[in-house]
């Protein structure tokens, strides 16, 4: 190839190209993203305070915990429709999203509610059994009403899903943010809806061969959103329900990730496109009428760093990122609790990650890894195997030339 055709060619880079399943940065990139959310809930934890700066330079309209979060649902959304555009059934599609969301998420809720909440009641009031037997909202009910997710109790996010962060027996009811014992949780259930919708998709067929489709999909929720950013009011007159403003704002971020996987081999990648990117991301941070921006350019840019990042191997280590996810808040709120937050933020920040990161390695070690082993099972085979593996009566044989009767 003539040396200005392979330059042409190097300049023309799509995502397809860029994309190595196995070679990218973004199991880094996700443990980044669940540090920063940490950064951010310092601030209303810790009681530092307004946060800053991300709050000051939008306005109001974003924080670092939300984008943080809308980073999350756009690498979900490209990984997700990847899983779900090959060759798996859709049960073995859901089965996987099964073992790599809920086992962690139970062991937290169990880890939260009988072991952080007696350790808080005994700071708070001098007791640890004593939340055990109360009238209402114990530790097993905590369990119990958030095992699933999803809960019928009404039309609003809040009673449909667990969106809502649940507290214990009022515990934590002196600390800066009073009562919340896990407010992270709440996303999960909308990245769970994510996780359906795209299997729906796949089961019709249009992640395979109707992209399209999902492109129109993309497009109304980037219309919606942007109404939002451009008049809450009417936002809120057309969607009164508690808690859709944050629907919308995640799911829209799942499917921007979807639209890049489903167009990788269209959608160009250059460093050059990077950096002209997070240009435009910035001044639709800062600009509200530019506000429509952001939410198209910074995908973009996360995307490509997730791509660029020269750390592949970091990959081989684990995925520490939904650990450190799932058990921040709470351990941000035990340090509050015992007034760690009066030392200063670094110190308090620096402890929270810590205490998290600890917790984060042994759930990845002792729980999620060893569920992941079994995102291969077959249970058909397995049971198939039950049944020929059952002792047969064996006929007996009768030696040669001995007679038969």
């Amino acid at each position: 190839m003539h040396p200005a055709e392979l330059q042409e060619t190097k300049i023309r880079r799509s995502f397809a190209d860029a994309f190595d399943p196995r070679r990218n940065a973004f199991n880094f990139l996700r443990l980044i993203l669940a540090v920063l959310v940490i950064v951010g809930h310092c601030f209303p934890i810790g009681g530092f305070g307004e946060e800053w700066p991300v709050p000051a330079i939008s306005g109001g309209r974003y924080s670092l915990g939300t984008l943080s979060v809308g980073m999350f649902f756009v690498l979900s959304g490209f990984l997700i429709t990847r899983s779900a555009s090959g060759p798996l059934s859709v049960g073995r599609f859901i089965w996987h999203r099964f073992v790599r969301l809920f086992p962690g998420y139970w062991m937290c809720l169990v880890v939260t509610a009988f072991i952080f909440a007696p350790i808080f009641c005994a700071i708070e009031y001098g007791t640890f059994s004593d939340i055990f037997v109360a009238p209402s909202h114990t530790p097993q009910s905590y369990v119990i009403d958030h095992a699933a997710m999803f809960r019928a109790r009404g039309f609003s996010m809040n009673s449909v899903m667990a969106v809502s962060s649940g507290h214990i027996v009022g515990l934590l009811s002196h600390n800066p943010t009073p009562w919340t014992i896990n407010g992270s949780l709440w996303s999960l259930p909308i990245e769970l809806i994510c996780y359906l919708v795209i299997a729906v998709l796949a089961v019709l067929g249009i992640v395979q061969r109707r992209r399209a489709v999902v492109l129109a999909l993309f497009a109304i929720l980037l219309a919606v959103r942007e109404v939002n950013c451009i008049s809450p009011e009417a936002f809120q007159q057309y969607y009164p329900f508690h808690g859709f403003n944050d629907l919308w704002y995640f799911c829209f971020h799942f499917f921007a990730g979807s639209v890049c996987f489903l167009f990788r081999e269209k959608i160009p990648y250059s460093k050059s496109l990077l950096i002209a990117s997070a240009g435009l991301a910035g001044l639709g941070l800062m600009v509200r009428p530019l506000g429509f921006l952001c939410p198209i350019a910074l995908p973009y840019c996360f995307l490509c760093l997730g791509f660029t990042v020269p750390v592949p191997r970091f990959s081989l280590k684990g995925d520490y990122s939904y650990g450190t996810y799932i058990y921040a808040f709470p351990v941000q709120q035990g340090l509050a609790l015992i007034g760690l937050h009066r030392a200063g933020f670094a110190l308090y920040l620096a402890c929270s990650l810590l205490v998290t990161g600890a917790l984060a390695i042994l759930s990845y070690r002792y729980v999620e890894a060893p569920c992941l082993r079994w995102k291969n099972w077959d249970a058909v085979s397995t049971i198939v195997g039950w049944f020929s593996s059952a002792p047969r009566p064996v006929l007996a044989t009768v030696p040669t030339g001995e007679p038969k009767f």
